[in-house]
């Protein structure tokens, strides 16, 4: 008897050996990965926050409103930010971006409209993209307003008939030629172009009575006229200058 007795504990020590063994094993292998994970989380390199971005500023457009012609408007601006209109107790507000329509400038002021809309509204410039719109249109005008000047002033003055007389009378008036006086002419008129000294200039001619060891006679001398001015006086037979 006491032999099964003892035989009986021993099988039952035996099976819960079988038991508790796995049990113990498999406690100790969660323990470490648990270890093995806090570990790597622990080793981990933080990650970086993201950076912001940042707006990019409105930029600043240096122009001379002063110089800016109705002719240099664009058709439309846009809102750079929300503005708000009020009217007869109401409020409308403009979203950013919307539409506005130029009308004029007023100082620093642009009176505008908006679509659909008759009453005129008054906003800062730089509440708008009109400077950024206004400044290439209005270079170019400028541009082209200097050059078509440049050509202008490049191109010599033509005379019509009256014009050319009227120098004429002028430059004798003036003293500009000593061999006659008004008084002495009996006829004005203008002439055709002609090339003197390798350059071309506009003439006239007059004729005058001149006291000489022959008597009175009919003398005729030529004004050589450039961009508006008689420049130069000669006898109309020798082409010799006057004095």
């Amino acid at each position: 008897m006491t032999n099964l007795g003892t035989f009986i504990v021993v099988a039952a020590c035996v099976g819960m050996g079988y038991v508790i063994e796995p049990l113990f094993f498999e406690l100790r292998n969660t323990d470490r990965n648990k270890s093995e994970v806090v570990k790597k989380e622990k080793t981990a390199k933080p990650k970086k926050k993201a950076k912001k971005v940042k707006s990019k500023p409105v930029p600043t457009i240096k122009i001379d409103l002063s110089l800016v012609k109705p002719a240099d408007f664009p058709e439309t601006v846009s809102l750079r930010e929300t503005f708000e209109i009020a009217s007869d107790g109401l409020t409308l507000t403009l979203e950013q971006g919307a539409a506005l329509n130029p009308i004029r400038l007023e100082g620093t002021d642009l009176v505008f409209k908006t679509k659909g809309m008759a009453l005129e509204h008054v906003i800062d410039v730089d509440q708008t993209d009109f400077k950024e719109l206004v400044l290439p249109v209005m270079n170019a005008r400028i541009q082209r307003e200097a050059e078509m000047k440049r050509i202008e002033d490049a191109m010599p003055v033509v005379l019509d008939e009256v014009a050319i007389v009227s120098c004429m009378q002028a430059s004798v008036a003036e003293g500009d030629v000593s061999e006659f006086k008004a008084d002495q002419v009996t006829e004005w008129v203008a002439g055709e172009d002609m090339e003197f000294d390798g350059a071309s200039y506009q003439t006239g001619m007059v004729t005058f009575e001149a006291e000489t060891i022959l008597g009175k006679q009919q003398q005729k001398a030529i004004a050589l006229i450039e961009n508006g001015e008689v420049v130069k006086w000669c006898w109309a037979k020798t082409k010799l200058e006057m004095r």
